[in-house]
């Protein structure tokens, strides 16, 4: 087992990256409610929401795109 641990870190094996905070997580998720509280109100509360929902998809995969390049 105390091997596994100390080969874990050695050469040959790449360094675990953890992304950075985000707030994109967050406004997808208030994207995705608003929506489906739209689907019960009103359909401009729907389209508000998918806008949302577009936007923040946007932003967060050019953060990840960003970062990844920035990794290479």
């Amino acid at each position: 087992m105390a091997e596994e641990s100390e080969s874990a870190g050695g050469e040959g094996h790449p360094q675990e990256h953890l992304p950075g905070p985000s707030f994109w997580p967050v406004l997808l998720a208030l994207g995705v409610a608003m929506s489906l509280i739209g689907v019960i109100t009103k359909l401009v509360v729907v389209i508000v929401g998918l806008v949302i929902v577009v936007v923040a998809l946007g932003g967060w995969i050019r953060d990840a795109r960003r970062e990844y390049r920035e990794l290479s």
